[in-house]
């Protein structure tokens, strides 16, 4: 855990979006299922004997994401723990914004 006086070691970069957009081919999935015959724009049906073949892809786009969330930093942490930094850092804001207050006096007093 970075401390109130330390940055983090290295800027965090968050995967692309659509590493979590699993929902549009989830349902995609669901709706070639629920059909019974070959609809209208030609799209083919899933019986339901395919559907753990036809749904690995999802499976294994669900499992990048979960993992891509495990590799963020702090996300084991706990909200107690994220709190007590939250308010370091707000005492460590209240600090400099009083030094800030007494340079601009000293300023306005000797300018």
């Amino acid at each position: 855990m970075p401390s109130a006086t330390s940055p983090p070691a290295h800027p965090t970069t968050l995967p692309p979006a659509d590493t979590f957009d699993f929902i549009p081919p989830l349902h995609a999935l669901l709706s070639r299922l629920l059909v019974n015959h070959t609809d209208i724009t030609g799209n083919n049906t899933l019986s339901p004997k395919d559907l753990a073949t036809e749904a690995a892809a999802i499976k294994i786009k669900i499992q990048k994401a979960r993992a891509a969330v495990q590799a963020l930093p702090d996300v084991g942490r706990s909200v107690a723990e994220q709190q007590g930094e939250i308010g370091e850092l707000e005492e460590r804001i209240q600090e400099q914004r009083r030094v800030l207050w007494d340079v601009a006096e000293a300023g306005r007093k000797n300018g």
